[in-house]
């Protein structure tokens, strides 16, 4: 009976990342942790599309889709620096649950609102915020989970792994949830049944994690101290880090707010609708898809300050060519290379932090690069006023010429990142 017991045992320390798809099941919380954030993703997804086009039917302006993104953002600009704090100090688990049923009462909410006719635009402000609050707390949460599933030096593949997740639902939500906008008469209500039903799958998926994640050691000072202490061991003992969040303001700031204006560009650039809308974002993520493939598989890459760089003006170059393409295949063929220049420089960034920081610093060194989302707010504003006053083209390529300039700035201020 002992050596059947030790037969059937599952490794949990050695998992083999050769077939980055099969690996998953090595690990049993990993796995329920990577299935939530692809139902989580999805999620998103389907309220993105929604929430943007739904916006711009009431107001016709791409200024107005900047307001309510900067809505969603300023949970993660305030809140969402003491996210890391709260996935450092309490148990990861119990937290996650808390979260994401505030998050699911947000979509039965919208849902609500929409099938009976009473949405305003008030209510998508409103409900932008409360989702930004939970997203602000739950990612960094999530992140900080996974080093207490995987051993370190399957780090990389393991949040390429969870990038793949995020790639597939991005391939698959918008594409279905544009067309069934489309053929609903522009009816954005199944998009908010479909991320409701979403993420009950989200909290069923948590709720078969073992793991409790609880805190690596006990937090003796108040949180605002805990917060203080990460900015200074961000600021004073490694540099390094302060410099990856000044970078990510590029591609993850400047030039992921070029999607704010994708309802424009569809609908004035192409002369599209909502299905054209989600094909652009679903084409991306076989990009995405393709490069966090070959990251999941590829072990502890040592050029991840090149591979960084290199998405970064990829990136940007992709944003400015595209807001002057009027043709839907090209912009098609565009935004496949934006989707892998995204999910690498996203994957690699994430994964530099976490190997680079001390373990009681992890959650809080995550949650500086939520500072992204608050600034991607901000420049969406100023891309819509732009597209506002003069033309779509010109709106996107500020977000492109944005990024591909903090990338510059960045390398040439901090040499060290290019060996990193």
């Amino acid at each position: 009976m002992k050596h059947i017991k030790k037969s059937t045992q599952i490794p949990k320390s050695k998992p083999n990342f050769s077939n980055p798809l099969l690996s998953v099941n090595l690990s049993r919380d990993f796995k329920y942790l990577w299935l939530g954030q692809g139902g989580q993703g999805f999620a998103m997804w389907s309220e993105m599309i929604a929430r943007n086009w739904l916006t711009y039917q009431l107001t016709g302006s791409a200024q107005a889709i900047g307001i309510v993104n900067l809505f969603r953002a300023i949970p993660f600009v305030t809140v969402g620096m003491f996210g890391g704090v709260i996935a450092d100090r309490f148990p990861k688990r119990k937290t996650l649950m808390f979260i994401q049923f505030w998050t699911l009462s947000i979509y039965i909410m919208m849902l609500l609102l929409i099938s009976k006719d009473l949405i305003q635009l008030w209510h998508i402000y409103a409900t932008a915020f409360c989702l930004g609050l939970g997203m602000a707390i739950n990612q960094p949460l999530r992140t900080s989970f996974i080093p207490q599933m995987i051993d370190e030096k399957y780090m990389l593949n393991a949040l390429s792994l969870n990038s793949m997740a995020m790639g597939v639902t991005r391939l698959i939500g918008p594409a279905v949830i544009g067309y069934i906008i489309a053929i609903s008469n522009n009816n954005v209500a199944p998009a908010y049944f479909v991320s409701t039903f979403s993420y009950i799958f989200v909290i069923s998926t948590t709720l078969m994690i073992n793991n409790r994640g609880n805190p690596l050691e006990e937090h003796k000072n108040s949180a605002f101290n805990d917060f203080t202490d990460g900015i200074k061991y961000m600021v004073y003992k490694n540099r390094s880090i302060l410099w990856l969040v000044i970078l990510a303001l590029g591609p993850l700031a400047f030039g992921f707010s070029y999607i704010s204006l994708l309802p424009v560009y569809v609908d004035i650039k192409l002369g599209l609708g909502a299905d054209a809308f989600g094909g652009i974002q679903s084409i991306s993520s076989i990009g995405a898809l393709i490069s966090t493939s070959l990251l999941a598989s590829s072990g502890n890459i040592r050029i991840k300050g090149k591979l960084l760089l290199l998405t970064t003006m990829v990136y940007g170059i992709g944003v400015m060519i595209m807001g002057f393409t009027n043709i839907i295949f090209y912009a098609f063929i565009i935004a496949i290379f934006i989707g892998a220049s995204q999910s690498v420089f996203r994957t690699c960034i994430t994964s530099t932090i976490v190997s680079i920081s001390e373990k009681k610093y992890r959650g809080r060194m995550i949650s500086m690069t939520m500072l992204d989302m608050g600034v991607a707010s901000l420049a969406s504003i100023v891309a819509g006023r732009i597209t506002d006053l003069i033309s779509i083209s010109y709106g996107m390529f500020f977000c492109g010429f944005m990024c591909a300039l903090i990338g510059a700035i960045t390398f040439t201020a901090h040499k060290k990142l290019i060996k990193i």
